[in-house]
């Protein structure tokens, strides 16, 4: 398997889709199952959410509590790893009254890179808190994953770039740039260009807020990674959106430059690419 800068600098790919917190209609989000329910639903990237426990390990979970996920309450990162690794793990989403599961425990970051290694998936580390940029680039290299796995952080200033660039030196792997595209043309492109990174996660309220930057960005080759799901896109570009009318959301967005998608539907926008030929 080619390594994820590789990937992603490929000039003849596909668009990419990224599982957000994995396929986790098919299983609980952050949970080794769903890194597997995206493979089969031919997602490329798994995105899933890190957070340390009291003792130290890296762990899977969005939430700063545990009730919406898991069968308990309380603070996530208050708990040691045993007890976490106890919790049976809400269905899908989670929330109130959802069952909690059979199988499906809160799982280690480490246990994730080996389900990842298997699934043939690469992943993208969403660290809930930024001190834990480098200790999860540290575990990544540790286990081997360096190559297969990214990180990512906001990117304004040339501190910003110098740590990036650091992350990525020391651990070998993958640092994204985040950055916000709008109608005033403020995007730090010198900084993004500056970190030697093949794809920088964009935030807009507009494609059209890409159109004067496309250039810019093809010559420095960074890829455009845009999240349509409904919990941060506009309406007009979120996956309910894409569902009833892809062209609209996810044809009109690779027609803007973005090539790079999180979706809370993988198999939906599989299938969708599909049709691109």
């Amino acid at each position: 398997m080619q390594s994820y800068r590789a990937f992603i600098a490929d000039p003849i790919r596909r668009p990419v889709v990224v599982a957000h917190r994995g396929a986790w209609h098919a299983a609980p989000e952050n949970s080794l199952g769903a890194i597997r329910a995206a493979a089969e639903a031919r997602a490329d990237v798994v995105e899933i959410d890190i957070r340390r426990s009291v003792d130290g390990v890296l762990f899977l979970m969005h939430d700063d509590a545990l009730d919406r996920t898991t069968a308990c309450k309380g603070a996530a990162e208050s708990r040691t790893m045993a007890e976490l690794s106890a919790m049976p793990l809400r269905a899908g989403a989670g929330g109130p009254g959802t069952a909690a599961t059979g199988p499906d425990r809160v799982p280690t970051l480490a246990a994730a890179f080996d389900a990842a290694r298997a699934a043939g998936v690469y992943l993208d580390l969403d660290v809930k808190r930024p001190a834990l940029l480098e200790p999860a680039a540290a575990l990544a290299a540790e286990k081997g994953m360096s190559a297969r796995v990214s990180v990512k952080m906001p990117v304004r200033t040339a501190d910003d770039v110098a740590r990036l660039r650091q992350i990525a030196a020391s651990h070998g792997i993958m640092v994204m740039p985040q950055a916000r595209f709008g109608p005033d043309g403020a995007a730090p492109l010198a900084q993004l260009v500056a970190t030697g990174a093949p794809m920088v996660e964009a935030f807009f309220d507009d494609p059209a807020a890409l159109v004067p930057h496309r250039a810019a960005l093809a010559a420095a080759g960074l890829s455009v990674w845009f999240n349509t799901l409904d919990l941060v896109a506009p309406s007009a570009l979120s996956d309910s959106h894409a569902l009833n009318d892809p062209d609209a959301v996810w044809g009109r967005l690779i027609a803007a430059g973005v090539s790079v998608f999180q979706t809370d539907h993988p198999a939906a926008l599989a299938r969708y690419l599909d049709t691109l030929g």
